[in-house]
């Protein structure tokens, strides 16, 4: 019986000293873990490098260079068609996106683009900005303008000029379009002449029309190129810029509301565009037989001067 008392106790020992050792190599194992993983993050350098931002297309395509070059209407409303952005060690889902459309898309309360910005040769910027989760910040541009489609025929020229009470001359001058008429052209030298020994002209707005095509009241947004049945709406809506520069040579004559002027001697005078019996503008744009080549512009104009009326007639030139 002794024996066989020993024998047990001894067995009991044996097991509660396998648990312990177990115990003990298990304490071992979680703080060797808790040691090489404190180890692991130590060594592991500080994230120092920015998201990476690719400028998208409306269909998501990845834009390079200059295929990022972005030109919008006048008088539309941007729809972005945004950024992707990766990260070295945050998920993009967790990157912060943000742009300045706020500060340099000039638009109404409705968000339409109410000027034009930017030229061909000197875009604007729309700049995106990514945060990750430390912090860090990578950028991406969109060059971007906003255009008026009557930049179809802005340009130099050379007039020449007929009329019935000023000599008749040839000079040059430009078009250019309106910034905040959409399908409205400025003529900056109308009218170029000695009045009281001094140089004299006139800067005279023209809206495109159409006399199929455009509605019978003038818009102050759209002018003459809203649509037939909803003046409020430009035929462009819906459109990109190409498509829209295409449908503009359907606009082919000029209407010229009367325009006032006074100079600091209280000269005043009148400038009007001439119609026909139908109220068709006679100032018009001419094209080389059917292609999109201007061969001239014509301007038909009745210009008062202190109560006389000049039959006037300018037209021109692309240089």
């Amino acid at each position: 019986m002794i024996y066989l008392h020993f024998k047990l106790n001894f067995s009991i020992f044996t097991n509660i000293l396998k648990e312990n050792i177990m115990k003990k190599v298990f304490s071992i194992g979680i703080l060797l873990f808790i040691l090489a993983s404190l180890s692991f993050q130590s060594c592991t350098p500080e994230d120092t490098q920015g998201p990476k931002v690719y400028v998208l297309d409306p269909a998501g395509d990845v834009l390079h260079g200059a295929d990022k070059d972005t030109t919008l209407l006048l008088w539309s409303k941007y729809k972005d068609p945004g950024v992707f952005v990766e990260d070295n060690s945050t998920k993009s889902s967790d990157i912060i996106v943000t742009n300045d459309s706020a500060n340099v898309f000039p638009a109404n309360k409705e968000g339409y683009l109410r000027s034009t910005r930017g030229t061909l040769d000197e875009f604007a910027k729309l700049t995106y900005t990514a945060k990750d989760l430390a912090g860090n910040v990578g950028y991406n541009e969109r060059p971007f303008r906003i255009a008026n489609v009557s930049e179809a025929y802005i340009g130099a020229y050379t007039i020449s000029r007929k009329a019935m009470h000023v000599k008749d001359t040839t000079y040059t001058s430009s078009i250019t379009a309106d910034s905040r008429v959409a399908g409205r052209l400025r003529f900056n030298k109308v009218y170029a002449h000695k009045w009281d020994n001094k140089s004299t002209y006139f800067k005279v707005n023209a809206d495109l029309f159409s006399p199929e095509l455009s509605p019978s009241v003038f818009d102050e947004r759209y002018g003459y190129i809203g649509k037939k049945n909803d003046p409020s709406t430009a035929y462009y809506s819906n459109m990109t810029y190409t498509p829209a520069m295409n449908e503009i040579y359907n606009y082919t004559y000029l209407k010229i509301d009367a325009q006032h002027y006074e100079d600091a001697l209280n000269n005043k005078v009148y400038i009007s565009g001439v119609a026909d019996i139908n109220d068709i503008p006679l100032s018009r744009i001419e094209f080389l037989g059917e292609s999109r080549t201007i061969t001239k512009i014509v301007l038909e104009l009745n210009v008062t001067k202190n109560g006389q009326v000049d039959r006037v007639t300018e037209t021109y030139i692309p240089r």
